[in-house]
This record gives C-alpha cells, sequence and structure tokens, in this order.
C-alpha cells in the first residue's frame, strides 16, 4: 500500500516537472489591419478663363489749346473700371482663406496711370489689415491688368477694398477710411464690400464604413477636387496669366475618411498654387472604409483666353510636360 501511494506522488511530481518545464504561451496581438487600396481615377481638368480688362471707354476728344481739362480724369471712367477689379480679387481672397478662414479688412490702392492709360504703378497705402497682408500682391496684380482711356497725362487714383469672410456670421467690415488726398490724387470709391465663403469640400461621408475601399467610393471626391483646384488656379491666373500645366495628387486615405498624407508630383510645381491645393487638400473627406486608400489622381489646369468683350475663346495649347507655363509679358 505504501510503495503504491509513493508511487503516485511521484508521478504527480514529475507531471509537474514536465509541465513547467514547458514555454510560456505567447501572448495574443491584435489582428494586422488590412492594407490600404491603390486606386487611380482618369484626369480631371479644369479649366478658367483668365482675367481682362473690360474694354475700356473711348478717348475723349483733345481739349482746345489753352483749355485746363488736359489729363483730367473723371470719376465717371475711372470707377466702372476699377470695380471690375472686384471679381479678380474675390478669386485671391477665396484662395487666401485657405491659410486664415476668418481673415478680413481693408487694403486700399494707389495707381499711378500714365498717358496712355496704362497703370504705370500700383502699391498699397496706409496700413493694410496684417491678415491680409499676403494677399496684397495678388490685388496690385489684379489691378495692374486694368486699362484706362489714355488721357494724355498722368493721373493718380486711389481705390479701396473691403473683405469679410462667410466663415463668421454677422461680421461687418465698414469702407476704411482714405487718408486725406496727395496734391492731384482722385479717391474712387468702391460701393462692394468683397464677401466670400471659404472653400470647404461638398461631400457628406458615410455613416457606415465599407468593408473595402472601392472606386465608385472614391468618385465621389472628384467634384470637391475639381471646385478645390478651380479655386486654387483663379487666384493662381490673376498672378500668372499664362499659367496652365499638369499635376499629380497622391492622397493617403486612413479608414476614418480622412487625409493623412497628400503630395504633388512633380515636386518642382510652383508654390503659390501648390501650396493652395496641399492646404484645401487636407480638408478633402473620403467616404469610410475598413481599408483605407492610395489615391493616385492626375489634374490638368487649361486657360481660356478671353476677349476683349469678355467671352473665351478656345482653351489654349496644352504647354510641355513639368509645371505651368511662365508669364506672357
Amino acid at each position: 500500500m505504501y510503495s503504491v501511494r509513493a508511487s503516485s506522488i511521484v508521478f504527480s511530481l514529475g507531471l509537474v516537472a514536465a509541465c513547467s518545464s514547458r514555454p510560456p504561451p505567447r501572448p495574443l496581438t491584435a489582428p494586422h489591419p488590412p492594407d490600404p487600396i491603390a486606386i487611380s481615377l482618369p484626369e480631371v481638368r479644369v479649366s478658367h478663363s483668365q482675367w481682362i480688362s473690360p474694354t475700356p471707354p473711348p478717348m475723349p476728344p483733345p481739349p482746345r489749346r489753352g483749355s485746363r481739362r488736359s489729363g483730367s480724369m473723371s470719376l465717371e471712367v475711372a470707377q466702372p473700371i476699377l470695380v471690375s477689379t472686384n471679381e479678380p480679387v474675390r478669386a485671391c481672397y477665396k484662395a487666401f482663406l485657405a491659410f486664415s478662414p476668418q481673415a478680413g479688412g481693408s487694403i486700399v490702392t494707389l495707381m499711378r496711370i500714365g498717358p496712355s492709360g496704362s497703370i504705370d504703378d500700383v502699391e498699397t497705402i496706409g496700413s493694410p489689415d496684417p491678415s491680409l497682408a499676403i494677399m496684397s500682391q495678388c490685388v496690385l496684380a489684379a489691378l495692374r491688368t486694368r486699362r484706362f482711356p489714355g488721357m494724355g497725362a498722368p493721373s493718380l487714383v486711389s481705390f479701396p477694398f473691403s473683405f469679410r469672410s462667410g466663415e463668421i456670421s454677422g461680421q461687418t467690415v465698414p469702407m476704411p477710411t482714405l487718408p486725406p488726398p496727395r496734391p492731384g490724387e482722385m479717391q474712387v470709391p468702391n460701393p462692394e464690400n468683397i464677401t466670400v465663403r471659404p472653400w470647404r469640400p461638398a461631400l457628406i461621408p458615410a455613416s457606415t464604413p465599407a468593408h473595402v475601399m472601392t472606386r465608385e467610393l472614391v468618385d465621389a471626391v472628384v467634384p470637391d477636387v475639381q471646385t478645390l483646384a478651380d479655386t486654387c488656379y483663379a487666384a493662381t491666373l490673376v498672378v500668372n496669366p499664362a499659367a496652365e500645366g499638369d499635376f499629380t495628387l497622391r492622397v493617403a486615405v486612413e479608414p476614418s475618411g480622412n487625409v493623412n498624407r497628400l503630395d504633388i508630383t512633380p515636386a518642382e510645381f510652383p508654390s503659390p498654387m501648390r501650396d493652395c491645393v496641399v492646404t484645401l487638400g487636407r480638408q478633402l473627406h473620403f467616404h469610410p472604409s475598413l481599408t483605407g486608400a492610395i489615391v493616385t489622381l492626375p489634374v490638368s489646369l487649361r486657360r481660356i483666353e478671353a476677349d476683349a468683350s469678355g467671352g473665351s475663346a478656345s482653351p489654349a495649347p496644352a504647354p510641355a510636360a513639368g509645371g505651368l507655363m511662365p508669364v506672357s509679358r
């Protein structure tokens, strides 16, 4: 009896020793998320008319010898031409709001108009609102495209712009108080307050994630890409009237539908357009999925040459590959 118990004890001890010598079980790990789906879309084409000055009124008849009217620019002649600048300036402002959605304030400009009616020089006067300082060059570029009737003598004209972001409801920006005029300066009032809503994506993402990101789900973002590119391109044409070209967006989309990373190729694509597209592109929304996606999207920018009457001609020929065409002087 004693020997049987002893044998049982020895067996139990050996079993315990054998179990204790086994390696510990491996800890459980979370399953590896699926790799994002690579999706390539067809080219998105964006065309936009050039910003041109309306045809100026005819040159007034030369004054009689001895008349004091020589070289005088009237308010009736100058104001319609300067007010026509509000549209390209609005394009400048909308693209600028990509970087500062609530920026607003005023900019006052001063132009020296030559005897032939072209603007020889333009600058800002006073102290522009600090939040609009970067946009000033685009505003000045828009004014340089205006043409006045030749008066036979130089003129000095000032013109203000007032900006309000649609991001802020109820905000009002009064027209700036102009400083006392310089000798010979004509101050032209701007009857419009330039109000713009910042660009925002229109797509409302689905509430339930798809099992796999598909081409059809990505296609839903294309209209937002078109409006995004048009917003940036319209402002680019103000400072670079001959700008056009091709680039490719490569967007890393998280499973949530948010943009994780956005790159533009070629890498040397001009910075004003590039910076605007990258800044706005990070705001794109995709439909959520369990996989996410790497989306490749080529974009083509083509300007439409407008004639003097404000109509548009056929798109200009395509530039050589590799960025925007240079400005034609």
